[in-house]
């Protein structure tokens, strides 16, 4: 029997997360604001500060972060003395900031924020430089509400009277030392100033700054009442960074963690969290505001986790079912069981302690937020005898207080409840209120970020009422609304969990399921005004969709984008400003869109000259995704103890194992090709199809489609295959071969970063060697010849092809989304396609010969395929797994003598070296025992080229 490598091994994969944020260059009220004050309770729903042993009032309002689920309180107030006489030459400074805290507590915060940037200048004359600072942290808070970060950030260093303020990661740095050395010196005014910059820095990702920020500032504030809002906002950030850390655990990790039953490991990244969400909450004379927004935080967090190891330890449950490992899965139970069972008994303490605060809050706007925040997690966890009252208070209250936006929300939050009681008459008449109130509000602001959820919400209802073309209207208006926002996509607040699956994607994949199953007509369609702001009105009626398959493949096509924006947390996919059909780009080619629904996979076809088709598949989501997995656990997980990954990384694999490996895969291919492939066939036939160009999505994008396989060859044996995200991203021109030269940069050797050992590449001298002879106007780099200053040298050069032959991985983790340099550093994928985007001319490839994606890794793909997005390449070829030094140095050599022939693609470029692989294996196999059977996918399949394949 073979050696096997351990079951379980370190490493660490982060999936970005964030959420839909809309940000409007007018109003805009965000989904939640943060505590910025120096509070205590006063009388009345007021709130009282006392900064200098003087006191300031104003009423607090409150928004909710319905899809994070963070709430807090709001910002300070003008800073004023109403008990103390006003000289005369201060009264227009002082007038500015009052009636800019009238604004803000109107919900005006962009009229409000100029206001205070005129009282700032104005205190500033007069030389009242503490008057200044407060009315720039004012003005800082309402340009955070309208999700202008890197204003409010230069506002405050302005505050701070740090020289040209950029917040440069530079700046802040030399900001941070210089503050931390006057610690001890520091007014209540700074610390106020300091929490402001602790939250801007979290909402734009700078998490570890933002950490050092709030503790500077509660080190000011000691124990007193006022620490309390700066507790909640570390509270907030430490959550942000428990994220990071536990989005960044692999699946051979969290594997562990399950197998060894440590529930301490579960929840370590977030035991800062949990202790300063406590203290905020039991600090003396704490504001009951900020007291039961870290409650409710606290809360939230625990049933997060919960569900999230429910889920991850069910999916690990169902792969070591198919193997029969009964002792992993009883530990696994047992791990599972005994998790739920502290959070459960944590969550429920914070429940009580959630009810008992809320029936002793006097009645205010910031109450009403938290009683919906607190209700949402009701319905969550199926408690709607107690959901009902909570909101029926809120809405009275909202009502009383004239809170339109507040309103909106609680009448939103109601027509779920009734949603849940199956009580759809009831649910839709509050959802149409619920999203008139918002429509109301577009008028003058922006709340689209409220608009698209009631909309799908809408959708949603009329599809359970089976009013399909009452459906398509809601989602297509929920869509538009999308659409609109979608260069706002994660532009802002990087620190949010990733709901932008659960909350958007349903209306994409709702919409498209909905325009496949329907008969709509032409008129119909034509009433559904489908609005794309990327599209010039000129443009506009030429690209409306002509029909319902057309109209469905743009919503999927859409839906890609956003996914791409999200995923890299800025919108960074142009695409073009007219529709791109396959016509234009290679009459010899098939677009495929499968896509899979609850009940069948949908496949969209898109041939030359052709109407779009339609193959609808009866097979179920589960179905699909169950075979998805066992090809997953079968080809590539490292914790599945017979997967041909391990099988092949052990000295001596065993060739009755890889034998038997294989004789499990080819079935599994082959049920794949009868989905994917069987129904359009006759098709790609009758068109004399030579190449297939794959849209994907979910799990189909860690699929090989090159080896699907039709019991007698594999896919790639008869076409050539390629992927892209998005047909709207693809540059039809040619290669222009007759000016192709390649910068050709690897490492041979092995490195050492960070106590990880990359093995040498033996054979990348000779794979360079290869592309020189192929192109002589080629440039090699190897070894240590090969840095970051060198490839950023070399690009000025402008070379149409870069080759970077080293280690290096895909993921949705930004620290484990790299490649290896000769001087023994790393360089990020992201800071790679920087140094790419600064050529003059395009890049029309680039290789990553020995990177590969991560492991168990479902959105990884997204990295690969935004990578040439990003990177200005027209193209990317890359691995999805690892691949063997010398294949890799012969398949690349073959690829490069192909691209010097007249008229060849890059797609056919590549087949003809894959076919090449194979031919050697079926007349060379490993194994003899292996002669019988066809080639293994592990050695050939994991080579991808993903973008334009011409």
């Amino acid at each position: 029997m073979a050696r096997k490598r351990s079951l379980f091994s370190t490493g660490v994969q982060f999936v970005l997360k964030g959420r839909l944020k809309a940000v409007s260059k007018k109003n805009f009220t965000p989904f939640y604001q943060t505590p910025l004050s120096l509070l205590r309770r006063g009388a009345g729903g007021e709130v009282t500060f006392k900064i200098g042993g003087r006191n300031y009032r104003r009423l607090v309002v409150l928004t909710l972060s319905v899809l994070f689920g963070l709430i807090s309180t709001l910002s300070i107030p003008a800073w004023s003395n109403s008990k103390s006489p006003i000289p005369n030459s201060a009264t227009r400074a002082l007038q500015l900031a009052q009636e800019g805290q009238q604004l803000y507590n109107a919900g005006k915060f962009d009229e409000a924020a100029k206001l205070w940037q005129a009282a700032a200048k104005a205190y500033q004359q007069q030389g009242d430089r503490e008057g200044m600072n407060k009315s720039l942290i004012n003005q800082s808070q309402a340009l955070q509400d309208l999700g202008l970060y890197p204003k409010a950030c230069k506002t405050l260093l302005q505050a701070f009277a740090v020289d040209k303020p950029t917040c440069t990661q530079s700046q802040l740095n030399s900001f941070l030392t210089n503050i931390s050395q006057k610690r001890d010196s520091l007014s209540l005014t700074q610390a106020t100033g300091l929490r402001s910059l602790g939250e801007v820095l979290r909402k734009q990702g700078l998490l570890k700054e933002s950490q050092k920020v709030l503790q500077l500032s509660l080190a000011v504030l000691n124990k007193s009442p006022e620490s309390s809002a700066v507790l909640l906002s570390l509270g907030n950030t430490e959550r942000a960074l428990g994220n990071q850390i536990r989005d960044r655990w692999d699946y051979e990790q969290i594997t562990a963690i399950i197998d060894q039953k440590s529930q301490d490991s579960a929840l370590a990244p977030y035991q800062q969290a949990f202790k300063y969400y406590t203290q905020a909450a039991t600090v003396a004379s704490s504001p009951p505001v900020v007291k039961i927004s870290a409650q409710l935080n606290h809360y939230k967090l625990l049933l997060e986790n919960q569900k999230w190891w429910r889920e991850q330890t069910s999916r690990r449950i169902v792969s070591w079912t198919r193997f029969g490992e009964s002792q992993l899965i009883e530990r696994a139970k047992d791990f599972l069981s005994q998790l739920e069972s502290q959070l459960s008994q944590n969550a429920q303490t914070l429940q009580t302690q959630i009810e008992s605060t809320l029936a002793t809050v006097p009645p205010n706007r910031a109450v009403i937020y938290a009683q919906i925040s607190f209700a949402d997690c009701l319905i969550k966890t199926e408690q709607l005898d107690k959901a009902k009252p909570v909101l029926d208070a809120a809405l009275q209250q909202a009502r009383t207080l004239q809170d339109r936006r507040a309103e909106t929300y609680v009448l939103g939050y109601l027509g779920q409840f009734y949603y849940q009681q199956k009580q759809l008459n009831q649910a839709i008449a509050l959802t149409q209120q619920a999203l008139a109130l918002a429509q109301e509000q577009n008028v003058t602001g922006d709340a689209r970020e409220i608009t698209y959820l009631w909309q799908s919400q809408l959708g949603s209802l009329l599809r359970e009422q089976r009013d399909t073309k009452g459906a398509i209207a809601a989602y297509t208006a929920a869509y538009n609304t999308l659409q609109s926002l979608r260069s706002d996509l994660n532009a802002n607040n990087r620190d949010v969990q990733f709901d932008f699956l659960k909350e958007v994607k349903p209306v994409y994949i709702e919409l498209a399921d909905l325009l496949l199953q329907s008969k709509l007509g032409a008129d119909e369609l034509n009433s559904l005004v489908v609005s794309n702001p990327n599209i010039t009105q000129a443009k506009f009626e030429q690209n409306q969709p002509k029909n319902r398959l057309e109209f469905a493949r743009r919503v999927i096509e859409s839906w890609q984008l956003a996914e791409l924006d999200n995923f890299f947390q800025d919108p960074c996919s142009e695409e073009t400003n007219i529709a791109i059909q396959i016509d234009d780009i290679d009459t010899q080619a098939a677009v495929i869109y499968p896509f899979i629904f609850k009940d069948r996979l949908e496949i969209i076809l898109s041939l030359p000259g052709k109407p779009l088709q339609q193959f609808a598949i009866p097979v179920s989501e589960d179905k699909v995704n169950d075979t998805l997995d066992r090809l997953y656990d079968y080809l590539d997980n490292v914790t599945v103890n017979n997967s041909a990954r391990n099988i092949l990384a052990t000295a001596n694999p065993d060739p009755e194992e890889l034998k038997e490996n294989i004789q499990t895969l080819l079935p599994i291919f082959a049920q794949l090709y009868n989905w994917l492939i069987q129904p359009v066939e006759t098709q790609l036939n009758t068109n004399q199809i030579k190449n297939l160009v794959f849209v994907l999505n979910g799990r189909l994008q860690k699929v090989p489609m090159a080896a699907l396989y039709n019991g007698q060859q594999y896919l790639i044996e008869k076409y050539g295959v390629a992927l892209v995200p998005s047909l709207q991203l693809i540059d039809p021109k040619l290669l222009k071969r007759e000016k192709i030269k390649v910068l050709a940069a690897g490492v041979s050797k092995q490195v050492q970063i960070q106590g990880e050992t990359f093995p040498a590449l033996v054979n990348v001298p000779k794979e360079l060697e290869e592309i020189k002879e192929a192109f002589p106007s080629s440039l090699k780099l190897l070894n240590q010849e090969f840095t970051t200053q060198t490839i950023q040298n070399q690009l000025k050069e402008n070379f149409p092809v870069v080759h970077l032959a080293t280690h290096g991985l895909f993921s949705s983790n930004p620290q484990k989304n790299f490649i290896i340099t000769g001087d023994g550093k790393s360089i990020s994928i992201n800071e790679l396609s920087n140094l790419l985007r600064e050529q003059e001319s395009n890049l029309e490839l680039l290789v990553l010969s020995a990177c590969e994606t991560a492991t168990g890794d479902e959105r990884a793909m997204l990295g690969l395929a935004g990578t040439a997005v990003r990177s200005g390449a027209r193209s990317t070829l890359a691995t999805l797994w690892p691949v063997s030094d010398a294949s890799t140095a012969q398949l690349m050599g073959e690829f490069y003598q192909e691209l010097t022939k007249p008229g060849v693609k890059k797609l056919n470029a590549l087949r003809i070296a894959q076919l090449s692989q194979i031919k050697s294996l079926r007349s060379k196999p490993l194994f003899d025992e292996l002669k019988s059977l066809p080639p293994h996918p592990y050695f050939w399949a994991s080579y991808v080229l993903v973008g334009n394949w011409q």
